[in-house]
């Protein structure tokens, strides 16, 4: 047989070989749409910026748009989050994320511990309206005059929307949780004596970034005993009649003649990108999933 020929054939199944390797290599680096494994946590400093974590992030997760990771150490259950979509954001900051926790393994909020973070700023409006209790929602076309904000360009709206974003993440100190044995409050700081921790940050890409810690104590479980529990992670959104509690802050709902209550202003672009544009039915529509994680005892 002619030696070229024999050279070519040999040529030709090396590059298949390669391009085989490295489909394989690429389907196994591509992240899960939910974690299945266990995982030490690293030494985690809970703020927000998600530098210890191994990137990217354990899965990505389509029906949240969000990239997450889960693990525990000793002490704790972490969960790390980030969010890339600009209107996934303005979402977030409108009703919090909200993980649950359910040691039975089942897929029921109710019978979990919740936790929902960050909870929009409940602010008080400038003199007393009758039967204004409860919160309002502003809906306008950007900060100042609309014209003012449609004359920006895309990249300028996002920035502002952005700017915004920072400013109510440090105005965010408070944390909502349900189920917790020992914690009669809804609503704790999150300078909190129970070790429950929360940070959520922003930067100037628009990159959201979310770290939680509970400790296990409180979830009723050790790493030592290790078992599977269910897990819920809900992006919660608008929720437009739940103002006195629900996603915003839990607080009573206010009577006729109330001053307080949640304002809650959300912008809105014609064609604009960002926390801005996007389809405005999506911030009313929560999205959520569930998955099942054991504790891990060893690192």
């Amino acid at each position: 047989m002619n030696s070229n020929f024999l050279n070519t054939i040999k040529l030709g199944l090396s590059t298949f070989s390669l391009i085989f390797i490295a489909n394989i290599n690429a389907f196994a680096q591509k992240a899960s749409d939910i974690q299945e494994e266990s995982l030490w946590a690293p030494t985690v400093k809970v703020d927000g910026k998600i530098t210890e974590w191994e990137a990217p992030l354990k899965a990505v997760n389509k029906s949240t748009n969000l990239s997450y990771t889960i693990a525990n150490d000793s002490k704790n259950l972490y969960l790390a989050i980030q969010s890339k979509d600009l209107t996934n954001n303005n979402k977030i900051m409108l009703g919090g994320i909200t993980l649950t926790v359910n040691p039975t393994g089942k897929k029921k909020d109710k019978e979990g511990y919740m936790l929902t973070y960050p909870v929009i700023n409940r602010v008080r409006r400038q003199g007393g309206g009758q039967g204004g209790g409860g919160g309002t929602v502003r809906i306008q076309g950007g900060p100042g005059s609309l014209g003012q904000f449609q004359q920006r360009t895309p990249a300028q709206r996002d920035s502002m929307q952005i700017a915004m974003a920072k400013t109510q993440l440090i105005a965010a100190k408070e944390i909502k949780i349900f189920g917790f044995k020992d914690i009669t409050d809804s609503l704790v700081s999150i300078y909190n004596e129970y070790g429950i921790k929360a940070v959520a940050t922003i930067n100037e890409a628009g990159l959201f970034s979310y770290e939680i810690a509970i400790p296990l104590s409180l979830l009723e479980m050790s790493a030592d005993k290790p078992k599977e529990f269910s897990y819920n992670i809900k992006v919660n959104g608008l929720q437009m009649g739940n103002f006195g509690g629900g996603n915003f802050g839990g607080g009573r709902p206010g009577g006729a003649g109330g001053g307080g209550g949640n304002v809650v202003t959300v912008v809105r672009t014609e064609g604009g990108g960002g926390f801005g544009g996007g389809n405005f039915q999506e911030l009313l529509s929560p999205t959520d999933f569930w998955g099942k994680y054991i504790l891990t005892n060893s690192k």
